[in-house]
């Protein structure tokens, strides 16, 4: 019995090297995830682009007939289409004149000289946003 015959044990088992192809993949895996990225950025900045030239659109094409609706329209739009300071201040200005129209239950008349100053004001954005 002193004698224990133990047989061999299997022989061991040959690991794959997969670290490069390990490598290659993560690797175009955060390049598609960065350009993936950068794709929905460059998308959401060419539809804010895009939507301030539908404002502008918007403005030009509105002709002021339905007073109260217009007034509206201006307030909205306007401010999203102002980007310096005096833009704003001419656009509170026209706001302020456009506030009483605002709330009138019948459809009154915008003065010539109030629809003057929208037409400059739109012409002004007109050229800004060219």
């Amino acid at each position: 019995m002193n004698s224990l015959n133990i047989e061999d044990v299997f022989p061991p088992e040959v690991v794959p090297d997969n670290s490069l192809s390990l490598f290659i993949f993560l690797t175009l895996f955060c390049l598609s995830v960065i350009y993936i990225f950068y794709f929905l950025y460059w998308k959401k900045r060419k539809k804010k682009k895009k939507d301030d030239a539908y404002h502008l659109d918007i403005l030009l094409s509105s002709k002021f007939y339905n007073v109260k609706q217009s007034a509206y329209l201006f307030t909205y739009y306007g401010r999203r289409l102002v980007k310096t300071k005096e833009q704003k201040k001419e656009l509170e200005g026209i706001i302020s004149k456009l506030h009483v129209y605002k709330y009138q239950q019948k459809s009154l008349n915008i003065p010539q000289e109030l629809q003057k100053d929208i037409k400059i004001f739109l012409e002004e954005l007109r050229d800004f946003y060219a």
